[in-house]
């Protein structure tokens, strides 16, 4: 079909790059050269949008093309530190003022202190069920499940302990030690997610390329001035209303970070799987002649929580190095128990300081942990991860020596002076301890990993000592107390410093073969370790 010319005083647009309009349109040709006229294009559209599924030749599935067009939104390490931020505020009520609650209830320190083991007993049974779920689907949604389900079972405890605070300024008695400590069990089972929080900021950590000390630092900021606000809350409007209500806050904001910003953008795997599968009907299959190499295999995620015990046995019996990590954070854990939980007895029965001097204690002992988690990446690359682990627990005896010499009349100058002991005795410790058994734990398991650290230092850990020095407590007053647990401390460093001596020999042999700066990355786990890495 022709058109006639247009006669125009002025050349249209685009002139010279179109053809000119008395020439024919150029034919509308079809799979085989036929030409094809605008109504059979329109009939053939028609009979391909009605035909099925299986008979569309290079047709993706309608999900993968949107997953395909839509543009991905990545969580970055902003994400990782506020999230790090929020999760440790959300926290700082309850676990830093429990023992202040429980003790206004009547309740001794030893009963404080049996109570506070029970609860950690409850939460070493939850804490794998809560990592494993987080393996085997969405960790987001699972770190959301348990804050919800832990705000319910703080207010059944508000409930169920309130009548005993009344009870106590009236009769002079409290509840029934079982019924409270039962609350106390639902409630630490209910908020034993705290792997799954550290595993997802390790992995956000590690895909920006930061280290998991710099996202730690902003948790560590959140407890320091939570504690101080806190605690000068509870000056100002009582202690339930301070207590309770700053909890509530907290965990609200928690619950809209998750909810907008980490749920949304957190990869899943059926997106990771229809994204592969879009890249791979574009691609050629490989060759069926070439087999994949056994280095780039990948292992399968387990899918379900019986395959995640399974892969954890297994890594556990074939790493030495594994173990010897996980018994030194329980060993280590039962002795920093002293100066996170009895040092707040001394300071509320012995000392009688106000709550804002309690706050502002923890917060001086926050704000000593920064430079340390800020730069423990460089301390660990240096000197290794073992010597970082045994230089931080030599730090705990002479912190407990400065502790047993704090009285009424040096409370406001020694106190604060032993306090900054914290950043060396805790943060290069824990980054030193969370990545060391994030290298030596399969990859598949990373949220199971931290789980197993996270029972052993704070759980079993504090379940024990809070148990023994609580009782110690109760009968030999805080001094002695201090005093005795600054022995066991030097004799436990020694204890693992003698059975690390191979591992850091064997870490000292192969920096020497290299021939790289000293700045430059290493190996940083034993020979065994590597091996089974290796292995498809």
């Amino acid at each position: 079909r022709f058109q006639s010319p247009k006669r125009t005083a002025v050349a249209p647009k685009h002139f010279f790059l179109s053809p000119p309009p008395w020439q024919p349109r150029p034919p509308c040709r079809g799979r085989h050269g036929l030409v094809r006229t605008k109504s059979a294009n329109k009939l053939l559209t028609a009979r391909r949008a009605m035909a099925p599924a299986h008979t569309k030749r290079h047709s993706p599935p309608a999900a993968t093309r949107r997953i395909a067009a839509a543009p991905v939104k990545r969580l970055t390490t902003a994400d990782a530190k506020l999230l790090s931020f929020a999760y440790s505020a959300s926290g700082v009520s309850w676990n830093r003022f429990c023992n202040l609650w429980l003790l206004k209830c009547g309740f001794t320190p030893r009963e404080v202190g049996l109570m506070k083991s029970m609860s950690l007993a409850g939460k070493f049974c939850a804490q794998p069920l809560w990592a494993g779920s987080a393996d085997v689907g969405a960790p987001a949604g699972v770190l959301a499940l348990s804050v919800v389900a832990s705000v319910a079972t703080l207010e059944g405890l508000r409930r169920g302990t309130r009548a005993g605070f009344l009870m106590r300024h009236t009769t002079g008695e409290h509840q029934p030690l079982e019924g409270v400590a039962l609350l106390r069990v639902l409630r630490s089972a209910a908020s034993a997610a705290s792997p799954v929080a550290d595993a997802m900021v390790l992995a956000l950590a590690r895909e920006g390329g930061e280290a998991w000390g710099r996202q730690r630092f902003w948790g560590s900021a959140s407890w320091g001035l939570g504690s101080l606000a806190v605690g000068a809350l509870i000056d100002r409007v009582g202690l339930e209303a301070g207590l309770f209500g700053s909890s509530y806050a907290v965990s609200l904001a928690l619950l809209f970070l998750l909810a907008w910003r980490i749920l949304p953008r957190w990869p899943r795997d059926d997106d990771a799987a229809a994204a592969d599968a879009a890249g791979d009907s574009e691609a050629p299959p490989p060759p069926a002649t070439v087999p994949p190499s056994p280095g780039h295999s990948k292992k399968r995620a387990p899918r379900n929580l019986g395959a995640v015990v399974s892969h954890g046995v297994v890594a556990l019996r074939r790493s030495a190095a594994l173990r010897l990590a996980l018994a030194n954070a329980a060993l280590y854990g039962t002795l920093v128990v002293v100066v996170d939980s009895i040092l707040y007895m001394q300071l509320e029965n012995e000392l009688e300081v106000s709550r804002t001097t309690n706050g502002l204690a923890t917060t001086v002992a926050t704000f000593a942990t920064f430079p340390w988690f800020w730069h423990s990446s460089h301390l660990i690359r240096r000197f290794g991860h073992w010597r970082v682990l045994l230089w931080s627990q030599a730090v705990l005896p002479f912190r407990l020596l400065l502790h047993a010499g704090v009285d009424a009349s040096n409370v406001r100058w020694l106190l604060p002076l032993a306090q900054l002991l914290n950043g060396p005795m805790f943060a290069a410790w824990l980054s030193a301890a969370v990545e060391l058994v994030d290298r030596l734990a399969p990859a598949e398991l990373r949220a199971s990993s931290q789980s197993l650290l996270t029972m052993a230092y704070f759980t079993l850990g504090g379940c024990v000592g809070n148990l023994v020095w609580s009782a110690a407590f109760d009968a030999w007053g805080g001094r002695a107390t201090y005093l005795v647990a600054a022995a066991c401390a030097a004799a436990a460093c020694c204890l693992c410093a003698l059975l690390a001596a191979p591992l850091m020999a064997e870490r000292t042999k192969l920096r020497s073969r290299s021939d790289d700066d000293v700045r430059m990355p290493y190996p940083l786990v034993d020979d065994e370790v590597a091996l089974n890495s290796r292995q498809p």
